[in-house]
């Protein structure tokens, strides 16, 4: 019985360690309307507390998010694990991919869907 516990511990460990954190810092690069890709290059920042736009046009804006979790989006018969915030002042949500799973003009990028609008990113390191 001891060995069953360990082994499914250490399950629970080797599955816990391939899922991402989704805090850090994005440059959001594309928005997607109607199948046309749109260049918008705005720095996000996902933290504990919220999420931060620098938007070019309107300033800097911080929104107070509650992470609610990992889910799972289905497109075209595949699927692909999201991290789902809500945005408690706003009242929409905020998902971002665990991976780069979106590929535009040979590049990969990190998917966002903000209140049903996709949208291009990728990591900064």
């Amino acid at each position: 019985m001891k060995k069953i516990i360990l082994i499914f511990m250490l399950l629970i460990g080797v599955v816990s360690a391939k899922a991402r954190e989704p805090y850090g810092d994005y440059i959001c690069r594309y928005i997607v309307e109607d199948g046309r890709y749109h260049v918008i290059n705005n720095p996000i920042k996902i933290t504990h507390y919220g999420i931060q736009v620098k938007n070019t046009n309107a300033g800097t804006k911080t929104w107070q998010a509650n992470y609610q979790g990992p889910i799972r989006l289905t497109n075209r018969g595949g699927s692909e694990r999201f991290h789902n915030f809500y945005l408690t002042n706003q009242h929409v949500e905020f998902s971002i991919s665990d991976r780069p799973c979106a590929n535009y003009n040979g590049k990969d990028y990190y998917l966002i869907n903000f209140d049903g609008q996709w949208q291009l990113a990728e990591a900064r390191y």
